[in-house]
C-alpha cells in the first residue's frame, strides 16, 4: 500500500532530485556563458533571459506533463514560449551543442532509498565528444519553412581614380543555398515495472542517457559525414573537395606542412588560426612522429608533432566519428578560424516531440519517441574550410 511513510519518502526524494536537476542546468548555463565570454561575445538581454529560464526549467517536468496528458506551466511554459516551440521540448534544454565538454548522462543522481534493493545509479553509455561546434558549425533555429543562407560570391570593386574619372559600375552577386528539414529520431521503451523498481530519479537518468546522448551522437555524425542521400543530411565532408591522395606515409614535416598550407592571409594569418580534426589512426601516427635531427645521426627530436601542434597551431585533435582510413589514407577537415564570423550552419527546427503512449499499453510498456529536425550543413564561407588527407601506413 502507498502509505504516508512511503509518500513522505517519495516527496523527499523528488525534492532532492529537483534540486540536483536545477544545479545541473545551472552548471550547463554557467559553462555556456563562459564559452560565450571567451569568444568575445556578451549575451544580450534576450539571451540572458533564455539562459536564466534554462536554469529553472526541468526535463522531468516536460515528461511528467506528457505522461499525464496536460500542458506544462511555470518556467517550462516560459521557455517553450521563448523558444517558439509548440507541444515539444526546446532543443536548447538538452544542451547538445558542446564542443569541449563531454556530453554525458547526469551522474549526480544517487541511489534511491528502495526496500530490499539499494540500486546504484545507472551507468551511462559513452559517446565521443561533440566535434561540430569546434569546427564553427552553428545551429540557428528555424521557426518554420525552408532555411536559406546567402553569401556574396561577387564583390563590388573600388580603386583609385584620376581627377574627374568616373567609377565603373560593377554588379555584385550572391549565392543562395537552402536546406529542408530531415528527421533524426531515437526511441526508448520501458516497462512500468522497471520504472517502479528503478525510481523516478533513475528513470530520468535513463532518459538523458539513452535519448539525449544518442540524438547528440547521431546529429554530430550526420553533420560530419552525412552523404546527402535520403534520409541522410549533407555533412561537411560532402561539401568539401577531395584532396590529392598522398603516396608517402606522413611524417613530422608532412603534418606541419598541412597546417602551414592552411595559412591564406585572409581566414588564417598564422598557424595559430589553423585547426585540423583528423581520424584516430592519423592522430596516433602524429603522436609517434618526431623530426629527424642531423644527417645520418639517427638522433630524433624531443617532441612529437602531436605535442608540437598543441602549442603552435590552432588545434590538432581527433574524433571517433571521422571516417576510417580507406586504402591506408584517412581524411581530415582543416578549419581556418581566424575570423569572428559565421562560417557554417546546420539549421534546426528547435523541437523534440514526445508521442506514442499507447502502443505498448496492453503489456504495461511506455514508449518515448523523440525527433529532432535538422537541415543539411551549409558552408556560408567555404574558403574557411578545406579537406586534407594523410597516408597512415
Amino acid at each position: 500500500a502507498f502509505t504516508d511513510e512511503i509518500r513522505a519518502e517519495a516527496g523527499t526524494l523528488q525534492t532532492e532530485y529537483t534540486d540536483l536537476e536545477t544545479r545541473h542546468q545551472a552548471a550547463i548555463v554557467a559553462e555556456g556563458e563562459g564559452e560565450t565570454r571567451g569568444n568575445g561575445e556578451d549575451p544580450d538581454a534576450e539571451a540572458r533571459e533564455r539562459l536564466e529560464l534554462r536554469t529553472r526549467a526541468s526535463l522531468t517536468a516536460y515528461l511528467r506533463a506528457a505522461l499525464s496528458g496536460r500542458q506544462v506551466d511555470g518556467a517550462e511554459a516560459e521557455l517553450r514560449s521563448a523558444a517558439g516551440v509548440g507541444d515539444g521540448i526546446p532543443l536548447e534544454l538538452w544542451d547538445t551543442g558542446n564542443g569541449d565538454r563531454e556530453t554525458r548522462a547526469d551522474a549526480t543522481t544517487g541511489a534511491p532509498g528502495t526496500v530490499g534493493v539499494n540500486l546504484d545509479r545507472i551507468r551511462p553509455a559513452v559517446f565521443a565528444n561533440s566535434i561540430a561546434p569546434r569546427l564553427g558549425i552553428e545551429m540557428p533555429r528555424v521557426p518554420s519553412g525552408t532555411y536559406a543562407s546567402a553569401t556574396i560570391s561577387t564583390s563590388l570593386t573600388a580603386g583609385a581614380k584620376a581627377a574627374g574619372g568616373a567609377a565603373e559600375a560593377t554588379a555584385g552577386a550572391f549565392t543562395v543555398t537552402s536546406a529542408t528539414p530531415k528527421r533524426i529520431s531515437a526511441r526508448l521503451g520501458i516497462r512500468i515495472e522497471d520504472v517502479a523498481a528503478v525510481g523516478v530519479g533513475n528513470f530520468e537518468s535513463v532518459l538523458r542517457e539513452n535519448l539525449s546522448l544518442v540524438l547528440s551522437d547521431a546529429l554530430d555524425t550526420q553533420a560530419l559525414t552525412g552523404d546527402g542521400s535520403a534520409p541522410n543530411l549533407t555533412g561537411i565532408l560532402q561539401r568539401l573537395t577531395d584532396p590529392t591522395t598522398p603516396t608517402v606515409v606522413a611524417d613530422f614535416d608532412a603534418f606541419l606542412a598541412a597546417h602551414a598550407g592552411g595559412v591564406d592571409g585572409l581566414w588564417a594569418a598564422t598557424t595559430k588560426d589553423v585547426g585540423i580534426v583528423c581520424g584516430p589512426a592519423t592522430y596516433r601516427l602524429s603522436a609517434k612522429a618526431f623530426r629527424d635531427v642531423g644527417t645520418n645521426s639517427g638522433h630524433r627530436g624531443d617532441i612529437s608533432f602531436a605535442e608540437y601542434a598543441a602549442t603552435h597551431t590552432g588545434g590538432w585533435w581527433t574524433n571517433k566519428r571521422m571516417p576510417a582510413a580507406s586504402s591506408n589514407v584517412q581524411q581530415a577537415i582543416l578549419y581556418r578560424q581566424g575570423r569572428s564570423m559565421r562560417t557554417a550552419v546546420c539549421p534546426h527546427w528547435n523541437e523534440i516531440s514526445i508521442d506514442d503512449i499507447y502502443s505498448g499499453s496492453a503489456q504495461g510498456e511506455r514508449f518515448f519517441t523523440m525527433h529532432v529536425l535538422l537541415g543539411d550543413v551549409i558552408l556560408v564561407q567555404p574558403d574557411a574550410y578545406a579537406q586534407v588527407a594523410y597516408k597512415v601506413a
